[in-house]
């Protein structure tokens, strides 16, 4: 039998395709694939299909699937529930290698008929051609060319990062948010009711996928629970897979039956299972997202002990708790790596334990340059966290910091971070708060954005806020200390 990485190839990186089911209306669903699909740069050969025939954005519409020139690689279905499973006999019979079904109305409904449409669509798939759906919004890879429904406008740039999901919706969310966090798509996937390829195929495919370096996931509940389980204790000891299981509510499990049909599961037992099989289990969207830029970033960070150096006695005070409750409590500095800090840090009201406190967030350049170095050279941790420092001189002035101390003569803050990570080696994180602007000025958050891109760009993964930072580098900590024991 051929692998499931051969077999779902084509769906990933086609070098044809047929959107079925377009028209005349530019808004309808399947025209608007094939708008993606030009806009998004697929350089393939590309076939509208549509029952009238004609021309559709300039390109020849063929009335079938019978009468396509060729067996396209894959084919994007947009076509009536009633009609679906006929539409795939049509694409076996051609010879098409895989499809991607984007209709709804089957086992989602919770209704016979639903059910009963869905069991006769399984019967067609016997491993001569594959589909990801029913009720999804298909594949995005830029590798391939190929964007999901409606990805027009999501970013052509690939990455090292895949992520799997149940969810149409959340597929969507992720794929606009991931750059947000520092890193692009490897591939994403919407595979709605798992009809013929399920979660358990994916996974595989990512893990053999060598584009891909971690893995994200979104599920509801897997079709074939014991091969998923093996899948997962398979591909997370090669690389980080990232699990957020939907349903693990009695609310939850109500919305996700209705919404795959699936069967959610209980908290204990899905938080026991991806313990046992070494995958890292998050609880929410950004948890999920902030945890694989974590991966992304220092994926072979095993060293628990990390420096904060950050401005205010109160904030550093909820540091501490915040690295306590992650399970990366702050290690004590030395007296001698101290001696060093105090030398540099104001003699009233500054602190040189772990966590630093540096008084006030607009230390000169080279108090916070000479601080971070001593850190850095004591050995004492392995990753520095830098936190409600104001990095940039725009924002010094925008939110009005300029009123203490003077701003335009100084050398600046903002690459000290970028100038210690190519010059010590030490993983270095930052933190840029939000919501610090009394004024609610849009152009502190023009430039908060500006400062984050650009450290992210520099390889430097950012935080909203140290609690969130702490959770995501605990997850690639414990999962790299487990994976020498896997």
């Amino acid at each position: 039998m051929t692998s499931i990485y051969t077999q779902l190839r084509p769906i990933f990186a086609p070098r044809s395709a047929a959107v079925v089911g377009v028209s005349q209306d530019p808004w309808k669903p399947g025209t608007t694939m094939l708008r993606a699909l030009v806009e998004f740069g697929f350089n393939g050969r590309l076939y509208p299909v549509s029952s009238r025939g004609g021309e559709v954005m300039g390109m020849k519409a063929y009335p079938s699937v019978e009468s396509l020139p060729e067996a396209v690689d894959v084919a994007f279905l947009f076509v009536p529930t009633e009609v679906l499973v006929d539409v795939v006999r049509q694409c076996k019979a051609k010879g098409v290698k895989g499809v991607v079904a984007f209709t709804g109305g089957f086992s989602e409904t919770g209704s016979a008929a639903g059910r009963a449409l869905e069991a006769e669509l399984k019967k067609q798939f016997d491993g001569s051609i594959r589909m990801i759906g029913p009720n999804c919004l298909g594949v995005y890879s830029p590798g391939g060319g190929v964007t999901q429904h409606p990805g027009e406008g999501y970013s052509q740039t690939g990455g090292d990062v895949a992520f799997v999901a149940q969810s149409g919706g959340l597929s969507e969310d992720f794929c606009r948010a991931a750059p947000n966090f520092g890193f692009q798509c490897s591939k994403v996937v919407s595979y709605g009711n798992a009809c013929d390829v399920n979660e358990a195929d994916l996974l595989e495919y990512m893990g053999a996928d060598p584009a891909t370096n971690v893995v994200g996931m979104y599920i509801e509940g897997p079709r074939d629970g014991r091969r998923f389980a093996r899948t997962l204790r398979e591909v997370a000891a090669a690389k980080p897979v990232v699990v957020w299981k939907g349903g693990l509510t009695p609310l939850g499990a109500a919305a996700a039956s209705s919404h795959t049909g699936s069967l959610a599961g209980s908290l204990e037992v899905w938080a026991a299972l991806l313990h046992q099989v070494g995958a890292v289990q998050v609880n929410s969207f950004e948890e999920l997202l902030d945890t694989l830029a974590a991966f992304h970033f220092l994926p072979g960070l095993d060293d628990r002990r990390i420096g904060y150096v950050g401005a205010g006695g109160g904030n550093t005070v909820v540091a501490g708790d915040a690295s306590y409750r992650s399970g990366l409590p702050l290690p004590p500095f030395s007296p001698e790596t101290r001696a060093r800090l105090d030398a540099l840090l104001p003699p009233v009201g500054a602190n040189s334990s772990n966590p630093v406190d540096v008084l006030a967030p607009m230390p000169s350049a080279e108090s916070l340059k000479g601080i971070l170095e001593a850190i850095a050279a004591s050995g004492e941790v392995g990753t520095i966290m830098v936190d409600r420092i104001v990095l940039s001189k725009p924002l010094r002035r925008l939110m009005h910091y300029d009123v203490q101390a003077p701003v335009e003569d100084e050398a600046w803050l903002e690459d000290i971070p970028i100038d210690l990570l190519r010059s010590s080696g030490i993983r270095v994180v930052v933190v840029l708060r939000e919501y610090l602007d009394p004024h609610n000025d849009p152009a502190v958050e023009v430039e908060r954005v500006r400062l984050r891109c650009h450290y992210q760009s520099n390889g430097i993964p950012v935080y909203p806020t140290a609690e969130r930072a702490f959770r995501a580098l605990c997850h690639v900590v414990t999962y790299n200390e487990r994976r020498r024991g896997l």
